[in-house]
């Protein structure tokens, strides 16, 4: 993956790559595709990546994406933030008297 490509769009090619994959016999496990997908993020999700990695036992492919685009989110609200722009009320979430940017 390249540095500013969006997630979705990563993840499209990559389960298109396990589809054509599985299409000719080859068996791709969960913890594989999971494994996969961090090892192809870009410098930018390094610290991420180890989270990732080392966090549980066993990896689920479901749970990275879910993580990896929140990351995503998150890095994309703190350039923003860091660029001057406004924080709006649909960026940013209150629980418990908590702020969440999303």
């Amino acid at each position: 993956m390249n540095e500013g490509t969006k997630i979705s769009d990563h993840l499209s090619t990559l389960n298109g790559i396990v589809s054509e994959l599985e299409y000719i016999g080859v068996k791709i496990d969960d913890e594989d595709k999971a494994l996969r997908l961090i090892w192809s993020l870009p410098s930018s999700y390094e610290y991420i990546k180890h989270i990732l990695m080392y966090e549980k036992d066993t990896l689920n492919f479901e749970e990275v994406t879910s993580k990896i685009i929140s990351e995503e989110k998150r890095m994309k609200c703190g350039a923003s933030l860091a660029n001057g722009s406004e924080l709006d009320a649909s960026s940013v979430s209150l629980v418990k008297g908590e702020v969440d940017f999303l």
